[in-house]
C-alpha cells in the first residue's frame, strides 16, 4: 500500500519548498557541531550526536531502507520505546518520501493487526523483546529489524548514502501516522503531512519560547504527540538539544536533569506524583510543559509551568498561557493565535462566558491541522462542522477575564497514566467474553495514573461469575495493551441507563470510586 494524502496546501504557506528532508539539512549546515540528540540509557553507555552526525546517520539508515525496497509512500512500522532508533528511522523515511507508522509499543497482536489493516507494511523496526506480539502477523511484513538495546541504534539497517538519490522538497507530502483512541471502538490513523511537522515545530517551539540553548527531556513516548511534536521537533527546529530517555523514572529523573543541564521537560501528573514527595535539588529548569495553572506546584519544584492543551489532530498546543504573565489558577491559558475557536452548546450556538461548551477548533488541514483519518473519509468528514471547525468533544469553559478552563472529556474518553483510552474500545471486547451480555467502562481516580478503568457487566442467566470475571480479564490482556486493561471487573443484575436507554456512566464512575473503598 502506498499512502499519499488527498489535502492540498494553499498556494502561499511557511513552508513553501521546505520539507523536513530540507529543514534537517539546513540544520545540520548552521548548527552541526552542535548537540541535538543525547541517549541517557538506565543501562550502558551514554551517547550523543551533533546535528551534522545525526543528519549523517539519518542518510545511512535512509540508504538502508531503500535498498529493502523501501520507497516514497511506503509505510514503515516503527514500534519502539524511546531509543535514538525511533528518531532515525523516523527521519529516515522523511529523506525517502516514505510514510512512518508510529506505533505504540504496548499494543498486542490484535491492535497491531488493526493498525496494519488500515495502513499496510512495508517492514517493522521494533525491539527484540517486543518480537512475540509480531509472531503471528510476520506472513503481513516483508522485513523486520530489531535494535541494538543497548545504544538504542539499528546497526543493521546501515547503508551506502552515496546510493541515495534526490528528490524535491514537498511539505504536502504525507510523513507519518500516529494512532489515537476516539469515541469509537478502534483508534483511528491520524495522517500527518510535512508541513504539520514544520508547523508543530516552528509554532510550538513560538509559543513555548525555545531557543538554541535549551536542553530538553524527553521522557515520554515518542509514538505520542506531545513528545514528538511539542517537544522534540519544537527543539529541533531553534538547533537545542535533545535529552532522551526510555521512559520515564523517578530514581532517575533528577541525576539525568543535572548531568544534562536540562532546561525544560513534559510534566505529566506520574512526573509530579513521584517527585513531589522528593527533596528537590538545585538544578536548571526554567519550564515544565503541564496541563494547567498550579501556583503551588511551580513554589514547590521552583519551575515555571508552560500549560497547554492540545490533541494529535491538533499536531501542536493550542490553548497555552503566557510564560510571562499568569493565567487564573487552574486554567490552561487562552487560545493560540495561530488557530480559530468556539466554545458551543449542544445545539451548536456559543456558549456565554462562564459557560461550559465544548471547544471547536479551526486551521488548515494538512498545515495547522492534521490532513485526514487515514482511509476513513467518513470519520474524516464526521469530525468537522459545517464551518470547518474540528469537534475536540472537550469540554471547555471561558472565564470571563478570557481564559480558559479545562471542564471534561465530552467523549467517553479515559486518561491513563497520559495515555488516551476511548471506553468504547475496551467495551467491544468485553462483549465477545462468553457469557456477557452488556459491558460498560468508565474510570475510577489513581494515586499515579490519575485514572484507571474499571469495568461493569451484566451476564447470561446460570452463567458462573467468578470465572465470566476472570475470563473477561484475560481476553482484555490478551486483546489490549496492558493500560487498557480493566483494573476491577463487576457483575450487575442491570447496567443503569437514563434517558434514551443511555448508560449512566455517572452514576457507574460514582459506583466504581465507593467500590474502591470499600
Amino acid at each position: 500500500m502506498t499512502i499519499r494524502t488527498s489535502v492540498s496546501l494553499p498556494v502561499v504557506h511557511p513552508f513553501v519548498g521546505i520539507d523536513l528532508r530540507t529543514a534537517l539539512a539546513e540544520r545540520a549546515s548552521y548548527w552541526g557541531d552542535s548537540t541535538f540528540l543525547v541517549w541517557e540509557p538506565p543501562e550502558g553507555e551514554r551517547s550523543t550526536w551533533t546535528y551534522s552526525a545525526f543528519a549523517a546517520e539519518v542518510d545511512q539508515v535512509a540508504a538502508g531502507l531503500q535498498a529493502r525496497g523501501v520507497r516514497s509512500g511506503d509505510p514503515v512500522v516503527l514500534m519502539l520505546d524511546n531509543c535514538p532508533a525511533f528518531l532515525l528511522c523516523w527521519f529516515a523515511c522523511a529523506r525517502l518520501g516514505a510514510v512512518a507508522v508510529d506505533l505504540n509499543s504496548r499494543y498486542v497482536t490484535d491492535e497491531i493487526r488493526h493498525a496494519l489493516s488500515i495502513t499496510g507494511v512495508v517492514g517493522v523496526v521494533t525491539h527484540a523483546g517486543l518480537l512475540p506480539a509480531l509472531e503471528p502477523l510476520r506472513d503481513l511484513v516483508s522485513w523486520v529489524v530489531t535494535t541494538d538495546e543497548g545504544a538504542g541504534t539499528c546497526p543493521d539497517l546501515l547503508g551506502d548514502p552515496n546510493e541515495l538519490g534526490d528528490r524535491p522538497a514537498d511539505p504536502g507530502a504525507a510523513l507519518c501516522v500516529q494512532f489515537t483512541s476516539g469515541t469509537t471502538s478502534r483508534p483511528k490513523a491520524v495522517l500527518f503531512t510535512h508541513a504539520n511537522a514544520l508547523w508543530a515545530a516552528k509554532v510550538g517551539a513560538t509559543h513555548a519560547g525555545y531557543t538554541s540553548d535549551d536542553v530538553t527531556l524527553v521522557t515520554a513516548p515518542l509514538f505520542h504527540t506531545a513528545a514528538l511534536s511539542w517537544m522534540t521537533l519544537a527543539t529541533f527546529w531553534v538547533g537545542g538539544t535533545v535529552v532522551l530517555v526510555p521512559k520515564y523514572s523517578a530514581s532517575r529523573f533528577w541525576d539525568v536533569s543535572r548531568r544534562n543541564h536540562c532546561t525544560n521537560a513534559f510534566a505529566l501528573g506520574i512526573v509530579l506524583q513521584t517527585l513531589g514527595a522528593k527533596p528537590v535539588p538545585e538544578h536548571d529548569y526554567r519550564f515544565w510543559v503541564f496541563g494547567l495553572e498550579m501556583p503551588a506546584l511551580e513554589d514547590h519544584f521552583g519551575v515555571r509551568m508552560f500549560c497547554a492543551w492540545g490533541m494529535t489532530e491538533m499536531v501542536t498546543n493550542v490553548i497555552v498561557n503566557d510564560r510571562t504573565f499568569r493565567s487564573a489558577d487552574g486554567a490552561i491559558g487562552r487560545l493560540a493565535p495561530e488557530y480559530q475557536a468556539r466554545v458551543t452548546r449542544p445545539d451548536g450556538s456559543d456558549a456565554s462566558p462562564g459557560e461550559d461548551g465544548e471547544l471547536r477548533v479551526r486551521g488548515v488541514r494538512g498545515l495547522s491541522v492534521f490532513a485526514e483519518y487515514l482511509l476513513d473519509d467518513t470519520a474524516t468528514a464526521a469530525a468537522f462542522d459545517d464551518g470547518g471547525y474540528f469537534l475536540t468533544g472537550d469540554l471547555v469553559t471561558v472565564l470571563p477575564g478570557g481564559d480558559v478552563r479545562f471542564a471534561g472529556r465530552g467523549k467517553d474518553m479515559l486518561k491513563v497514566g497520559g495515555e488516551n483510552v476511548a471506553a468504547g474500545e475496551i467495551e467491544r471486547v468485553l462483549v465477545e467474553v462468553p457469557g456477557v451480555t452488556q459491558a460498560a467502562v468508565v474510570g475510577r481516580p489513581d494515586p499515579i495514573l490519575d485514572e484507571v478503568p474499571v469495568a461493569f457487566l451484566t451476564i447470561t442467566a446460570g452463567a458462573d461469575e467468578q470465572t465470566t470475571r476472570a475470563d473477561a480479564l484475560a481476553q482484555c490482556r490478551t486483546r489490549l495493551a496492558d493500560f487498557k486493561v480493566p483494573r476491577e471487573v463487576h457483575v450487575l443484575e442491570e447496567i443503569p441507563t437514563v434517558t434514551m436507554g443511555k448508560i449512566a456512566k455517572g452514576q457507574l464512575g460514582d459506583l466504581a470510586r465507593e467500590l474502591a473503598l470499600s
